[in-house]
């Protein structure tokens, strides 16, 4: 027998979450919330089941035109990827998501963004100057290539860059400096590999060969050098002291997640990054520590391999739900 249809009020409601989280920024309060939302009813998991296949199509209408853009195919092309998204949006939310987009522009930015990623999913651009450049899961960038600059705008997520020398210069034109825009500051490169990451209303910026020049928004701030295994966050108005890089700061662009004695509920918020649903933490186990090297392209086998080095079991309440908890006995 069929199943009764989910009311279209949760459909929306799910939907709404279903935007907060590509926004790719999603607060610990936020997550709490969904996490009390999906607990209320059973139908409320529904809903986010019937929603997280529907954002499989979504994204699969509403892909980047990768090579095209990078090769500065024109304004039309980008508009033609622009409306396509709406119409899918429009087509799959309703008037009650886009009411709600229309509040949340981060968001929105994200979906209509150059170039972005899905969850889990990681992409290599080469740039018109010749600049590597890797989108880490759920991240959205634009880009604006002109004549006076090469500037990367990171919509949500995280960026992997190794920058190439302006080819202008080397046609004795005025060198354009490679920078990064984030909604708290910028990161102009001095011939380095580095990435920049937004997270919890923050952005930070790690080093791993070269330097940059770490500015805020805040006018009149004075620009932080930042230089090989060195790392620091920053708001629009405080930028943190440097410090040493860890290990897992670039790994992810090998498909690899390196723990140095992470707590697990810190440990498992980066790993929900990579996966789609809700992946929460018993409050009994969250201070246990993690270390070690996990992949991130198969996050099951990163779950079970961590319940094999802790004392932790993995319940699965539907694939979109699962909490680690205490292992008996």
């Amino acid at each position: 027998m069929e199943s009764a249809r989910v009311p279209e009020s949760l459909i929306q409601r799910a939907l709404e979450w279903q935007v907060t989280f590509w926004s790719g920024e999603v607060t610990a309060d936020e997550r709490a919330a969904f996490d009390r939302w999906l607990a209320q009813d059973a139908e409320h998991v529904r809903a986010w089941s019937q929603v997280q296949r529907t954002s499989h199509r979504v994204r699969s209408l509403t892909g980047p035109v990768e090579g095209d853009a990078l090769r500065a195919a024109g304004a039309a092309r980008q508009a033609a990827t622009r409306r396509t998204l709406l119409r899918a949006v429009g087509l799959f939310t309703g008037a009650g998501v886009a009411a709600y987009a229309a509040r949340s522009t981060p968001p929105i930015q994200s979906m209509l963004a150059d170039h972005r990623t899905s969850r889990g999913e990681r992409r290599d651009l080469l740039l018109p100057d010749g600049t590597r450049l890797v989108l880490n899961t759920y991240s959205a960038i634009d880009l604006r290539f002109t004549a006076q600059a090469r500037d990367v705008l990171l919509r949500a997520g995280e960026v992997f860059i190794a920058t190439a020398p302006d080819p202008r210069a080397a046609e004795g034109l005025a060198h354009r400096p490679f920078t990064v825009h984030t909604p708290h500051g910028t990161v102009q490169a001095i011939g380095t590999r580095f990435a920049v990451r937004l997270s919890d209303g923050r952005s930070m910026a790690s080093v791993e060969d070269g330097a940059v020049l770490v500015q805020p928004h805040l006018a009149g701030s004075v620009p932080v050098r930042l230089g090989t295994g060195q790392r620091l966050w920053f708001s629009e108005t405080v930028v943190e002291s440097p410090v040493a890089s860890i290990a897992g700061d670039s790994a992810w662009t090998r498909g690899l997640m390196v723990a140095e004695r992470m707590r697990l509920q810190d440990f498992l918020a980066e790993l929900a990054r990579y996966r789609s649903g809700l992946l929460r933490c018993d409050s009994a186990v969250q201070d246990l520590v993690v270390s070690g090297v996990y992949p991130l392209d198969d996050t099951d086998l990163a779950l079970s391999t961590l319940a094999q080095a802790l004392p932790v079991r993995i319940d699965r309440l539907t694939r979109y739900w699962v909490t680690v908890r205490a292992r008996p006995g």
